[in-house]
């Protein structure tokens, strides 16, 4: 075989494959479902994600957030089980029974910091195996959780004894807790929150300080009381239908996959960033702001400690060590740096 010959095959082959390398990295648009509104900090901190998503993947993966939502917030999960929205982000607590793992975040008192929190928890969940477990149906990318709730009211908010009788706009961990606090919840998506209070339907709600601006709230609730130490938050998922999944390259699934915590961590420090504006609207619009005290936060700790006691016991009902499993996920949260 003459040298120009084997040139010229060396040159197909490699052209071959330069060939095979491009079609593998064609860069992929997704759609990702979005329900929250233009006014909410996640229609920036999500971009925020989806630019480290981007970068991660070499720009294999181009993410377009819509802006209509394709379905009410407890239906986001099936939007990616079933291939509607290539991605989407949602709340655990809008499904019950689908992620009880996940939800071991909405523990009261384990955090102070949505950063923190978010990392913390998609560490846990990964070096337990629970991605497995309870995201089967779908590809999990990422885990978070929003800086503490407290409590919004139209009418004064000084003390839990306020909080008695009150028709208050809750959902998941934080309906059980205003029971046993002599309120009345009920869940309301979060959009209709603003319209509830204005109505007279609902006289409070629970919400971190980012939901005063994200829906604003600061026009129709004037007190805000601060739990010490945070009461607690809500477990949420960002996931990919398989089918689009099945659609990037090895070395995108792989990038996306090492990106989980960094990713988590990411939307959370975007929470965390709003809570700073939330609570600004409030003392802007002149909220009356009631730290609760010592005593009360005691006894409050004690009225909630259920929630711990019964995750811990569902847990070890399914096979794992509860408690373990509890000090391992606050380990997690503190190692976080």
């Amino acid at each position: 075989m003459s040298v120009m010959r084997m040139n010229g095959l060396v040159g197909a082959v490699l052209a071959l494959g330069i060939g095979m390398s491009n079609t593998a990295m064609a860069e992929v648009t997704m759609r990702m479902a979005n329900w929250l509104p233009p006014v909410h900090h996640m229609q920036t901190t999500i971009p925020n994600w989806i630019a480290a998503v981007e970068r991660a993947t070499n720009g294999e993966v181009k993410i377009d957030l819509m802006k209509t939502p394709l379905a009410p917030p407890p239906g986001q999960y099936d939007l990616v089980k079933n291939g509607i929205a290539d991605i989407a982000y949602g709340v655990a607590a809008f499904t019950p029974g689908l992620h009880p793992l996940l939800r071991a975040i909405e523990v009261p008192f384990l955090f102070e910091n949505a950063e923190a929190a978010s990392a913390g928890l998609m560490e846990w969940y990964l070096a337990n195996g629970f991605v497995e477990q309870e995201f089967d149906d779908t590809v999990l990318l990422a885990a978070f959780t929003h800086a503490p709730f407290l409590y919004h009211s139209a009418k004064p908010l000084t003390s839990l004894e306020d909080l008695k009788g009150l028709k208050i706009r809750s959902g998941g961990t934080g309906i059980g807790i205003l029971q046993k606090l002599g309120a009345s919840p009920s869940f309301l998506n979060p959009g209709q929150t603003n319209e509830a209070i204005r109505g007279g339907t609902m006289d409070a709600t629970q919400f971190p300080w980012e939901g005063l601006s994200g829906f604003r709230l600061y026009e129709v609730t004037k007190h805000s009381l601060v739990i010490p130490g945070g009461l607690y938050g809500t477990a949420f998922w960002v996931a990919m239908s398989k089918r689009s999944w099945d659609q990037l390259s090895p070395e995108a699934q792989q990038a996306l996959m090492d990106m989980r915590v960094s990713g988590s961590r990411v939307i959370g420090r975007g929470w965390d960033a709003a809570e700073e504006s939330g609570k600004a609207a409030a003392i802007e619009n002149g909220s009356v702001i009631t730290v609760l005290s010592d005593a009360e936060t005691a006894s409050l700790k004690e009225t909630v400690a259920y929630v711990e006691a019964d995750w811990v016991s569902a847990a070890d009902a399914a096979g794992l060590d509860g408690a373990a499993l509890m000090q391992s996920l606050r380990d997690s949260i503190a190692g976080i740096q």
